[in-house]
């Protein structure tokens, strides 16, 4: 067995030697195919190795900012137009003909002649805070009255009929 094995080991490490000779080893034990090339093959040169990325188009009718500035200040000026409706509409509220009219739609006999009085209420209201608090746009004050007395309209049903009309024809 010992005298096979000498000519196997010889055999085998004279075939090493013609193979590492002929190609170089990679560290993975491959060898390569052809010969590495460390430069690309013929780039022109006035090209740039990174291309310049496009720039974004701007969008058409926005500018760099809003119109009141930066989110902060907008919010800020929300707010303080917040608290200044909220403090007219507390002195408004403190008006002792406003507290007999909305006491009049709280004891109001028909639902009628109560929403009726709510909505002469809430228009009084809407007057008397747009002279606390002037610096409100027709815009905001046609809003703000929409949204008290929207409610108070009868627009999914058919609208009730006066009660005094309706005695005055029966």
């Amino acid at each position: 067995m010992n005298k096979l094995m000498t000519p196997l080991l010889a055999t085998l490490l004279a075939l090493a030697t013609q193979l590492s000779a002929a190609e170089p080893e990679s560290a993975f034990g491959l060898a390569p195919s052809a010969t590495p090339q460390l430069q690309p093959a013929a780039a022109p040169s006035n090209l740039p190795l990174i291309p310049e990325a496009p720039q974004p188009a701007e969008k058409a009718g926005k500018g760099d900012e809003p119109k009141g500035g930066d989110k902060t200040a907008m919010a800020e000026d929300k707010l303080k137009k917040k608290i200044a409706l909220r403090q007219a509409k507390m002195k408004a509220e403190r008006d002792p003909a406003l507290q007999a009219l909305k006491t009049q739609a709280l004891e109001a006999p028909t639902d009628f002649e109560q929403r009726k009085l709510y909505i002469d209420y809430y228009t009084a209201l809407v007057d008397r805070i747009v002279k606390f608090n002037p610096g409100m746009t027709k815009e905001e004050i046609d809003m703000l009255r929409g949204q008290y007395t929207g409610r108070f309209f009868q627009v999914r049903v058919e609208p009730t009929v006066d009660p005094a009309t309706f005695r005055t024809k029966h």
